[in-house]
């Protein structure tokens, strides 16, 4: 665990370092109308490479200590995690094909019957009326219109 702490906080002090270079490059300090546009990004990537030294030392600290300590994952617990993470990955795929609307109604369905082992009455109802609802408000009385990918625009009519 204590490995995976370092690498991670190592990680996030890379991404600290390349936000503040960014963030000098496009200017960050205060000009001539206010703040120029990468004076906020400069300091929350400070913020980020001081949080990430203090995570890296204490976990230093802590692996000189006391070794590596715990495993990151207990065995079997990969399984949870592929659980939320391919059918999220697929719908964002099938998000590319037939819009949120369609794709969100697939994912809740899915997830509520095959993860959740939820009835098949239920299932039915949340998956058609969450998206349905989502597209009345948003497509209809807000206009605003949600991504409809290749054919999403061809599947809803209405």
């Amino acid at each position: 665990m204590r490995k995976a702490e370092l690498w991670v906080s190592l990680a996030f002090f890379s991404l600290g370092v390349i936000v503040i270079a960014d963030s000098i490059r496009l200017g960050f300090m205060w000009g001539m109308s206010g703040p120029e546009s990468g004076f906020f990004p400069f300091y929350l990537g400070v913020g980020v490479v001081i949080s990430s030294v203090i995570v890296f030392y204490n976990a230093l600290t802590q692996y000189k200590k006391e070794g590596a300590g715990k495993p990151l994952m207990p065995p079997g617990a990969i399984k949870p995690i592929l659980w939320v993470l391919i059918p999220s990955t697929a719908m964002v795929a099938i998000t590319e094909l037939v819009g949120l609307h369609i794709a969100a109604a697939l994912f809740l369905a899915f997830y509520m019957r095959v993860v959740g082992k939820i009835g098949w009455a239920t299932t039915l109802l949340v998956g058609i009326i969450s998206p349905l609802s989502l597209y009345i408000i948003f497509d209809k009385l807000f206009l605003i219109p949600l991504p409809q990918g290749l054919w999403g625009g061809y599947l809803l009519w209405f």
